[in-house]
C-alpha cells in the first residue's frame, strides 16, 4: 500500500471530524496562495466549513507530517476542541500519538519534559532547553515499536499543548533526530522527502480515530 496522495475524511461525528493529511500538504491556507492545503480542501469538500475560522480546523500539522487532523463542525465545538487540544493532561484533553523514525539507539521507554521557543525571524529551526516558562513547555511519552540498523520505530504521545516542532526538536536534542529531518540533520530514509513523523491516533471524549500509513509499520 502506497502512502496517501490526497486528503480524506477518516471520521465524521456531529461535533467534529478527523481527516487523513498527506506529506506534502499544509494544514492552512499559505500567503502565496499556491500551496496545497487542506483547509482549502475542507472548503470545497464539505462547504459548510467555509462559514469556520480555518474551515474549522482545530490544531495544525507540519507539511511533511501525515495523519490524522482534526477540524470542528461548528463554532462551539471550535472553541472547546481548541481548549481541550491546549489543555494540560486531564481526562477531558484530547490525547495525540504519532509515530516516527528516529535515528537508531533510543531508550525502550522514556519521556522528554522541554522547553521550546522560536529562534530568530526566519529560521526554520526551534530553540530547546531545559529550562523556561510553562507557556514554553512541551512534554513527550515515547516507546519503541521495532529496531533497526539506522533507525528506530518509536510511538510518541504528545501530553498536554503541543509546541512547534515538539517532537522534531525533541529528540534532535536528545541525540536521535527523525529520519529524513533535514532541518534537524536526521539522516535519509527511502520513502521520505522530509520528517519520517506521521500523527497516527487521536483520541476525542474516548473514541480513537485511527490511520494507519504502511510507512510507519513495526
Amino acid at each position: 500500500m502506497a502512502a496517501r496522495a490526497e486528503p480524506c475524511i477518516l471520521a465524521e461525528r456531529a461535533a467534529w471530524l478527523v481527516i487523513g493529511k498527506p506529506a506534502g500538504w499544509h494544514s492552512v491556507d499559505q500567503a502565496d496562495g499556491g500551496s496545497r492545503t487542506i483547509e482549502s480542501w475542507l472548503r470545497a469538500a464539505l462547504p459548510a466549513q467555509g462559514s469556520l475560522v480555518g474551515a474549522g480546523l482545530v490544531h495544525r500539522l507540519d507539511e511533511g507530517t501525515s495523519g490524522c487532523l482534526v477540524a470542528a463542525r461548528s463554532e462551539q465545538a471550535l472553541a472547546e476542541l481548541r481548549s481541550a487540544f491546549s489543555a494540560e493532561p486531564s481526562e477531558h484533553a484530547v490525547e495525540k500519538r504519532y509515530r516516527a523514525w528516529v535515528t537508531a539507539g533510543a531508550r525502550d521507554r522514556g519521556q522528554f519534559a522541554l522547553h521550546f521557543t522560536g529562534r530568530h525571524r526566519g529560521s526554520a529551526k526551534v530553540t530547546v532547553s531545559e529550562n523556561g516558562v510553562p507557556s514554553t513547555r512541551g512534554i513527550c511519552r515515547w516507546s519503541v515499536l521495532a529496531r533497526g540498523l539506522i533507525h528506530d520505530l518509536v510511538e510518541v504521545e504528545l501530553i498536554g499543548p503541543g509546541r512547534r516542532h515538539q517532537i522534531r526538536a525533541g529528540f534532535a536534542w536528545l541525540g536521535f533526530p527523525l529520519a529524513s529531518d533535514a532541518t534537524y540533520r536526521g539522516s535519509a530514509r527511502d520513502g521520505f522527502d522530509q520528517a519520517a513523523l506521521h500523527a497516527n491516533a487521536v483520541v476525542i471524549d474516548g473514541e480513537a480515530v485511527v490511520d494507519p500509513d504502511p510507512r510507519f509499520d513495526a
